[in-house]
C-alpha cells in the first residue's frame, strides 16, 4: 500500500533539530515499516523550488509558499507539483493533516484522480476562525469529502461534532515514541535541594502556551518560600521575550531556558523532573503531555481542551486556564501530592493510549478499510 502524507506544517530542510511537525515525521517513519509512505509539504516558506528527495530516511516533497504571492498563481503551480507526485509515486491513499489549507488543497488537486482521502485534524478550534462563514463552510466541505475524519483528542471530537453534526469523527491520538527507545544523554539537569518541574512548549506564539501566567506564578511561589525551578524546553521567536520577563519579575534564577531541544535531550530532562506542567490557553491535543506521562511523570494541566482530555485523575491535576493564581495553587498542590502518584500506572496508561506502535496499528487498519471502500 502506498500512502502520501500532506502536512500543514513541517520543519525547514536546513534545520538540524526537528521542530514543527516532528510527530508527522515520526508517525510516517513508524508506518514505513508496513507500507510505502512519502510526505509532501506544500507550504515551505524557505524552499526556492519544488523538490523531492530522501530527508532523514523519509522521501519528502516540498513546494514553495510565499505569504504575499497571488494564491491563484500559487495554486496552479502547486497543483502541477501534486500531479507530478501522483504520476511518480502512484499512491493508493492520500492522508492530509489539518483540513485547511492542507485538506482543501488535497481535495482540489485530487479532483482528477479520485483517490481515497482521509484527514487528521490537528488544529485547535480557536485557530480555525469559524466565525468567518466562508472558512466555516470550507472546513465542512473538506470534512464531508473524506472517507475518514480523525481527531487527536476527545475534546476536539466533541467540539467538532457540535459544529458539523452531519460529519462522523473518530479519535486516534498523536503517536509518541516510547522513551525506552532513546537512551539518557547522561547530563545532569536536576538542581539539588529543589523541586524540579518541566514545561515542553515552543515559543512560536506569544500567548497560546500560557507563559504569561506561568512565569508570574513562579513569583508567587518564590514569595511563599517554595524552593522550585522550572525547566523550559522550547525555541521560537518569543523565547527571549519571556526570558527577559522572568528577569523582570526576579525569577530568572528559578527558570532555565534550554531553547530548542532534540527528543533525546527533552526525554533526559523530563526523566529528572518531579512533575511537569502544561499551562496552555488552548490545545487541540498535547504531545508533550503524552510524552511526560510515558515517562511516568504526573502532570499539572490547564483546562485548555485537548491537553486535559488526555489525562485522568490518576495521572494529573487539572486547573483553570488563563489564571496565574490557579497555576500557583495547582503547583503547590502538586508539590504536596506528586509522591502519591504511581509512576508505573501513569506509564501503563500512556503506553496503552499514545505509544507509537499502538497508534500505527490503528492507522493501518483505517487505511486498509478506506482503500477497500
Amino acid at each position: 500500500m502506498k500512502i502520501l502524507f500532506i502536512v500543514n506544517w513541517y520543519t525547514p530542510k536546513k534545520n538540524k533539530v526537528f521542530g514543527a511537525g516532528v510527530f508527522h515525521y515520526e508517525q510516517a517513519m513508524a508506518l514505513r515499516q508496513y507500507c510505502d509512505i512519502r510526505l509532501y509539504w506544500p507550504f515551505d516558506t524557505e524552499a526556492e523550488e519544488f523538490s523531492g528527495e530522501y530527508e532523514h530516511d523519509l522521501y519528502t516533497y516540498r513546494s514553495p509558499w510565499r505569504e504575499k504571492e497571488n494564491k491563484i498563481v500559487w495554486l496552479r503551480r502547486t497543483r502541477k507539483h501534486f500531479i507530478k507526485i501522483i504520476k511518480e509515486f502512484k499512491p493508493d491513499l492520500l492522508h492530509a493533516n489539518v483540513a485547511y489549507p492542507a485538506g482543501l488543497l488535497m481535495l482540489i488537486c485530487n479532483n482528477r484522480y479520485r483517490l481515497p482521502m482521509v484527514l487528521t485534524e490537528h488544529a485547535p478550534i480557536e485557530q480555525m476562525y469559524l466565525y468567518n462563514p466562508i472558512r466555516r463552510w470550507m472546513r465542512g466541505y473538506v470534512y464531508r469529502h473524506m472517507i475518514k475524519n480523525i481527531c487527536v483528542s476527545k475534546d476536539s471530537k466533541a467540539r467538532l461534532e457540535k459544529i458539523y453534526p452531519n460529519v462522523k469523527y473518530q479519535v486516534i491520538y498523536n503517536a509518541v515514541i516510547d522513551p525506552e527507545q532513546l537512551r539518557d544523554d547522561g547530563e545532569k539537569y536536576r538542581r539539588d535541594n529543589m523541586i524540579n518541574c518541566a514545561i515542553v512548549a515552543a515559543f512560536y506564539d506569544k500567548e497560546v502556551k500560557g507563559y504569561q501566567y506561568l512565569i508570574p506564578a513562579m513569583r508567587i511561589l518564590k514569595a511563599k518560600g517554595k524552593n522550585m525551578v522550572l525547566h523550559i524546553c522550547g525555541g521560537g521567536q518569543y523565547k527571549d521575550f519571556y526570558k527577559a520577563y522572568a528577569d523582570k519579575l526576579k525569577v530568572a534564577d528559578n527558570c532555565i531556558f534550554y531553547g530548542q531541544c532534540d527528543r533525546q535531550k527533552v526525554y533526559s530532562i523530563v526523566r529528572q523532573m518531579d512533575f511537569c506542567i502544561s499551562s496552555s490557553v488552548y490545545e487541540c491535543s498535547g504531545v508533550s503531555v503524552q510524552e511526560e506521562m510515558l515517562l511516568g511523570k504526573p502532570v499539572l494541566v490547564t483546562r485548555s481542551g485537548g491537553a486535559n482530555s488526555l489525562t485522568t485523575k490518576e495521572t494529573a491535576i487539572v486547573v483553570d486556564r488563563n489564571s496565574t493564581e490557579a497555576l500557583a495553587e495547582g503547583i503547590m498542590e502538586m508539590m504536596k501530592k506528586y509522591n502519591e502518584f504511581d509512576q508505573e500506572k501513569i506509564r501503563k496508561y500512556a503506553r496503552e493510549n499514545f505509544e507509537i506502535s499502538r497508534v500505527t496499528e490503528r492507522y493501518l487498519g483505517l487505511y486498509k478499510e478506506s482503500v477497500e471502500k
